[in-house]
């Protein structure tokens, strides 16, 4: 991985890893040992507000984002990023696998789904990431696997906590997998050119802080690597939207 990756990602990691240390200290501070009913602590105000600040700047960046539409030609090819983006399939189809296995075994259906769900995403993602190092034109193919896994995390994440009272238990790991979805759709509508980048770079960028955030609330070591996958992959793609796209054979700015 490249200085741009880090310069371009790296502010994204920060602030990621910043809500992780938040919701950790959280967990440990910010409910009630005996009733698990959330009592009010300074680390879940400083995760709050940091949540409405980071948004509050997304938004406020996304103003200056080209509003037109993506295109397949519209991602530079993975020189430097190819073992981040390939680091993020692997923990995305490895906690996918985890997650299937064990979910097996506890019959829990929808979970299972999901971990199958994030093999065929990670699967397709490196399919992606090898057209886009080729030059080829990149279509919206491989990345349909990653919407329909995000479908499944989504409900996989809430349905176990559907029931729970405590709304600051888990407010935190639902709304990241609603972001990842959201950021996977809007990746899929920018190769189709349906979305532009004022949408996607918010909503990816969120998506990897907000992933990074849920590792804290992540019941299993399996999702853990699924959200970290998610987060890495995100990011590499967002890193080649803002470097310099290949089109027709040439160098073009992204």
């Amino acid at each position: 991985m490249d200085r741009t990756f880090w310069r371009q990602g790296g502010r994204l990691w920060l602030q990621g890893l910043l809500l992780l240390a938040l919701r950790f200290w959280q967990d440990r501070a910010g409910f009630d040992p005996d009733t698990g009913l959330a009592v009010s602590s300074l680390p879940g105000k400083l995760m709050v507000g940091c949540l409405v600040l980071f948004a509050a700047v997304e938004l406020v960046g996304a103003v200056r984002l080209p509003g037109k539409t993506g295109a397949p030609g519209a991602f530079a090819p993975p020189d430097k990023s190819l073992m981040a983006a390939v680091a993020g399939c692997l923990l995305l189809a490895g906690g996918g696998g985890l997650m299937a296995a064990t979910a097996a075994a506890a019959r829990e259906w929808l979970a299972v789904a999901a971990g199958i769900a994030a093999v065929l995403a990670a699967a397709g993602l490196l399919v992606l990431t090898r057209k886009a190092r080729g030059g080829d034109t990149l279509s919206v193919m491989p990345v349909l696997p990653s919407m329909l896994f995000a479908v499944f995390l989504v409900l996989a994440v809430y349905r176990p906590r559907d029931c729970d009272p405590v709304l600051a238990r888990v407010y935190l790991p639902v709304l990241a997998a609603a972001v990842v979805a959201y950021a996977f759709y809007h990746l899929a509508g920018f190769l189709r050119g349906d979305s532009g980048a004022r949408i996607f770079v918010p909503m990816a960028d969120l998506a990897v802080m907000l992933s990074l955030a849920a590792i804290a609330d992540g019941d299993s070591l399996a999702l853990r690597l699924v959200y970290g996958g998610c987060a890495l992959v995100l990011t590499v793609f967002l890193v080649l939207r803002r470097g310099t796209a290949v089109q027709k054979g040439k160098h073009t700015a992204a």
